[in-house]
């Protein structure tokens, strides 16, 4: 309860003007700006962030097999987390210049370097899936994929994924796999 007295005052002063410059234009930009999604849907809007220019939060990839996770957004500060998976997924829920603010499969969040991800097409199971031969309804089974396997995912539909692994591709249910973009069509 004690933070609430501050945050308060912070309200009051931006709201006040006390963080702009003579000129009244304000002292720092704001990390991201909402613009109309695509495709104008209204009512939904994607946030961009100012430093990448990419919507946030997004799905990235690790790009080594050893990426260190920190508490904050600098290499001085301390390790928080190393992960050793190349390809698994994270999401970006925060930017701040080259440091990215992810959130794990675990749902733990570290600070990342911008260098550490990639863009890529992969996602994690998060419950052993029978991988369809079609995306038809009732569709036989390809093969049986185990929780936390990492998958390719080539296309997605509202309910579905095509994806493929260790040399099988099929279709999966989408509430299946974290990773995969919320965005119909996209991997």
């Amino acid at each position: 309860m004690k933070r609430a007295p501050l945050v308060l005052a912070i309200l009051l002063a931006l709201s006040a003007g006390a963080w702009a410059d003579p000129a009244g234009r304000p002292a720092a930009e704001p990390a991201s700006v909402q613009i109309a999604s695509p495709g104008g849907e209204t009512g939904t809007e994607a946030v961009i962030s100012r430093f990448s220019k990419k919507p946030v939060p997004r799905f990235e990839t690790l790009r080594w097999a050893e990426v260190n996770g920190r508490t904050g957004p600098s290499l001085s500060s301390p390790i928080a987390w190393q992960y050793n998976r190349k390809g698994l997924p994270v999401m970006v829920v925060k930017e701040s210049g080259e440091w990215y603010r992810v959130r794990d499969p675990a749902g733990d969040e570290v600070w990342v370097h911008m260098r550490m991800l990639a863009e890529g097409t992969t996602a994690i199971v998060t419950r052993t899936s029978i991988l369809g031969n079609s995306p038809a309804r009732g569709a036989g089974g390809v093969a049986e994929v185990g929780k936390g396997v990492l998958v390719e995912v080539k296309a997605c539909d509202e309910s579905l994924c095509e994806v493929e692994t260790a040399g099988y591709r099929g279709w999966m249910p989408r509430a299946d796999l974290w990773g995969a973009s919320t965005a119909p069509g996209a991997p």
